[in-house]
């Protein structure tokens, strides 16, 4: 289910090393520039609530790892916080919503990732309220060596990042997916350029949209 409010909802999405991270922060800054009221906010995150919940998925533990659908109902708390507190509003206020990551993830992570069925986690997320899709999403698609190479070695892996590659194969074409089962909002763009050349097809995609939305 897309956005029914006046605002338009925008999620970048893409394996780690990808650069959806930056990608979105820069999609937010050329918004701004061009006289748009954005909020940019992460998933799982950006609420007080959501901050805990991430520091709970993501930290690396001498303990057992969370069952998948423990790992996917964590998830789905830190979402519905977010949507209900920070994504629903803005968007009644006709504002437009970036996002790095949103319910995708949990769709490739979990379920190309972890072997979860598709459908079911829709589902789940529709029996929560937290079934609002965004108005687009743009995938961005990179080999996963390729990715890796791109990561500070310097850093810490999180607890998701530490996978084995296959995982991340598995995680890539998860991602590849989503374009012929969600046409409507999914764009699939190659993450090889540089940083500058990629937030340039991502305004270009981005703005398509919004102005086709504001002509409906």
């Amino acid at each position: 289910m897309a956005s029914l409010l006046p605002g338009f909802f925008i999620s970048v999405e893409g394996i780690d090393g990808s650069g959806k991270s930056t990608q979105a922060r820069l999609l937010a800054g050329r918004l701004r520039q061009e006289g748009e009221s954005v909020i940019s906010i992460h998933d799982p995150g950006t609420t007080a609530l959501g901050e805990r919940i991430r520091a709970l998925l993501l930290g690396k533990s001498e303990d057992a790892p969370p069952a998948p659908f423990a790992e996917v109902s964590l998830f789905l708390a830190a979402r519905v916080q977010l949507l209900k507190e920070m994504i629903e509003p803005a968007l009644a206020r006709g504002e437009v919503v970036v996002c790095d990551r949103y319910l995708d993830s949990t769709l490739v992570y979990l379920g190309a990732g972890r072997g979860l069925d598709l459908d079911a986690l829709l589902e789940l997320h529709r029996l929560v309220g937290a079934a609002r899709m965004p108005d687009l999403t743009l995938v961005l698609d990179l080999e996963v060596q390729a990715a890796q190479r791109r990561s500070d070695a310097t850093l810490p892996a999180d607890r998701i990042e530490a996978e084995p590659t296959t995982y991340h194969e598995r995680v890539r074409q998860g991602y590849l997916a989503l374009a012929p089962r969600f046409p409507e909002r999914v764009v699939v763009l190659s993450a090889k350029p540089p940083p500058q050349d990629l937030a340039e097809s991502c305004w270009r995609v981005a703005s398509d949209r919004l102005m086709a939305r504001r002509a409906t």
